[in-house]
């Protein structure tokens, strides 16, 4: 009879263990698991959100509540078949364990964990958060803050250093034709002007949102899109704008 693999199984802890054994035993298997540091990287980003998920479930105190019951009703499961084997019954069908569901799909991206959207047709992972939201319980909370260019570009690194976001240290500002993947003529949100971007995918969006690429002509500048308008358009770096951090997803 097959075993049931739980959350706490994922993170190799007891299930009594308390929030900092939990915190503990995600970061460990997080860093032994690391993309960046492993040969086979489409592996690595399986366990990542794996080990994220059960982080994630574990420490909020309903959601754990809900994954002990769901165990519990599963156990009991395992039990009524081992008796009614045991005793000559008919045994119900082993349960099949089901298929790992696909990331859900929305627009033309895939909704990965902790608030990340892949785009396959560009091979982008982006957050869905700009630089001073937060990602929580499926949505966007706080105001984006703004930035000068190159506090920008300094932020990001900023972000990194501290541990970046869902398992990642190398996120980045995106270059203009990057950016302009995300202008969207059909998903805007006409009630708050945000016409030009998928606002269920990336919710709360600044209407303004820097690039990494320098403006090449004369008088410099970098260059951003306005996504009220739906264009891209160079200025002085000295103005502040929101940041969308994206990466490579190098395992394709």
């Amino acid at each position: 009879m097959s075993k049931i693999r739980t959350h706490y199984d994922n993170l190799k802890v007891t299930r009594n263990a308390p929030d900092v054994v939990i915190k503990a035993a995600h970061k460990a298997l997080l860093q032994m698991h690391h993309p960046d540091k492993a040969s086979d990287k489409v592996t690595a980003e399986r366990i990542t959100r794996i080990l994220n998920e059960a982080r994630d479930v574990l420490l909020d105190p309903v959601k754990r509540k809900q994954h002990d019951d769901w165990i519990k009703t599963k156990e009991q499961h395992h039990h009524q078949s081992a008796d009614a084997e045991r005793f000559g019954q008919d045994a119900a069908a082993p349960e099949q364990t089901p298929p790992a569901p696909e990331e859900p799909s929305l627009g033309k991206y895939k909704l990965l964990q902790d608030g990340v959207a892949f785009d396959p047709a560009t091979d982008l992972l982006w957050c869905r958060f700009a630089l001073g939201q937060q990602w929580q319980n499926d949505r966007v909370n706080g105001p984006a803050q703004v930035f000068t260019w190159q506090a920008a570009i300094d932020e990001a690194k900023q972000f990194n250093q501290q541990g970046g976001y869902a398992g990642f240290t190398d996120w980045r500002l995106p270059t203009i034709d990057e950016l302009k993947t995300l202008i969207d003529k059909q998903r805007g949100n006409k009630n708050d002007a945000l016409l030009f971007i998928d606002h269920q995918v990336f919710p709360e969006s600044p209407l303004w949102i820097w690039s990494a690429t320098a403006y090449a002509g004369y008088g410099g500048g970098a260059w951003f899109v306005y996504f009220r308008e739906g264009e891209a358009y160079n200025e002085d770096t000295g103005f502040a704008r929101g940041v969308r951090l994206v990466r490579d997803h190098k395992n394709r």
